[in-house]
């Protein structure tokens, strides 16, 4: 699996992202991504990054080091920013996600692998998840900064209405293990019914 720098440079150049199932290269990320980082953490980033940000195509790919760079920034700042980013821009999720038939945060969290390899190309790792009623078990086996990630994951499940959300988040990759381990638990109201 690719391994980021912490701290790399900030570039932002395109790049064209392989067959969704092509899973050799670097890691890449979206653009629609920076654009709500550039959003979301504008008060939290130096004007350098902001500059980067501000020339992003939101539909074209980039070398995923940048969103690491972006991250561990928002890291040196503040501990808790890198998992506020993900929850803030997570949160957002679900009308996008409705659309594509996840009706309750179970379901959501049962896609995550699925989601995960849509929406990054090149070597960028696994997800796996076991679902309950009310759990998930996840594993992460990625790059990507494990704070923004457990965010992500707790504004998922916030965005299906998700109440009395805890995210236990070991044994942790950073901390030498394999992968990481999310054991979530949340109370949730019914799921919408499907619009018409």
């Amino acid at each position: 699996m690719f391994r980021f720098e912490h701290q790399g440079p900030l570039v932002a150049t395109p790049l064209a992202p392989p067959a969704e199932d092509d899973r050799t290269g670097p890691p890449l990320s979206q653009g629609f991504l920076f654009t709500m980082v550039s959003t979301v953490a504008a008060a939290h980033l130096d004007p350098g990054a902001l500059a980067v940000l501000a020339g992003i195509d939101p539909n074209a790919w980039y070398h995923g080091q940048l969103l690491e760079t972006l991250l561990g920034q928002l890291e040196a700042r503040d501990p808790e920013l890198p998992a506020q980013l993900g929850r803030n821009i997570y949160f957002m999720w679900r009308s996008q996600l409705e659309a594509l038939g996840f009706r309750s945060a179970g379901a959501v969290m049962q896609a995550i692998p699925s989601l995960w390899k849509s929406v990054t190309r090149g070597d960028s790792g696994v997800w796996r998840a076991a679902v309950g009623p009310r759990h998930a078990h996840l594993e992460a086996e990625q790059p990507y900064n494990c704070r923004f990630e457990s965010g992500t994951v707790r504004g998922l499940l916030e965005a299906y209405d998700a109440t009395n959300v805890h995210i236990a988040h070991s044994p942790c990759q950073r901390e030498g293990a394999p992968f990481c381990v999310f054991e979530c638990h949340w109370d949730e109201r019914e799921p919408r019914p499907a619009s018409r």
